[in-house]
């Protein structure tokens, strides 16, 4: 009588253990908090694990590991736990990373094992603008009028130089001079006297 209560023992968790192994994973997000200044808090129900672990990983499409920094808080007692990271999120989103997330959702794992995954409600800032801000208009020049002068003494000759400068934008000066030697030059038609103008342009 023993062996058959035995017997009929073994069967029933023979029977029972692939039941128990055949569980499917549950995951639910059951709250997204944004009360506290500064952080997210992410309520996660689950079943079907007994030791499992989870964590916060981006949508983003992409094969890979993609994992945000969390802090974990289990309870196993009503299948529950609780993840806290940053509210700047920004940086997920960021063009320049290969994982440009346009989301977030919470896996469980079994060991190293993915065996369930639900995303979060959560809205994601739009992505950072790579472009410089363009960078501000010059000043309005003021056209300004300037009186110039110079004079050259040497042996040979005396020289004086007067005129007026017109800045007419950033780019463009014109420039008018009298020039006069003080000596009569040694050639009928080679002589300094007269009046020069100019031009100065700006790149």
């Amino acid at each position: 009588m023993m062996m058959w209560r035995n017997a009929l023992v073994l069967t029933a968790l023979a029977a029972a253990a692939p039941a128990q192994a055949g569980t499917p994973a549950t995951l639910a997000v059951t709250g997204v908090d944004h009360s506290q200044p500064g952080v997210v808090r992410i309520a996660v129900r689950y079943g079907g694990s007994r030791t499992p672990s989870f964590r916060v990983t981006p949508s983003c499409g992409l094969p890979g590991e993609w994992v945000v920094a969390a802090a974990v808080t289990v309870t196993p007692a009503r299948k529950e736990a609780l993840l806290e990271l940053r509210d700047d999120l920004g940086w997920l989103t960021d063009r320049r990373l290969p994982c440009q997330a346009r989301g977030l959702a919470v896996q469980m794992l079994d060991g190293t094992r993915v065996v369930a995954s639900a995303n979060v409600p959560i809205d994601m800032p739009a992505p950072r603008a790579l472009t410089a801000a363009p960078p501000p208009p010059p000043a309005p020049l003021v056209r300004s009028l300037g009186v110039v002068g110079s004079k050259l003494r040497s042996p040979q000759t005396k020289m004086s130089e007067a005129g007026l400068t017109w800045s007419v934008s950033n780019h463009l000066t014109l420039n008018l001079c009298y020039e006069r030697t003080a000596y009569a030059p040694m050639m009928p038609h080679d002589h300094d006297d007269g009046i020069m103008t100019g031009l100065k342009l700006g790149f």
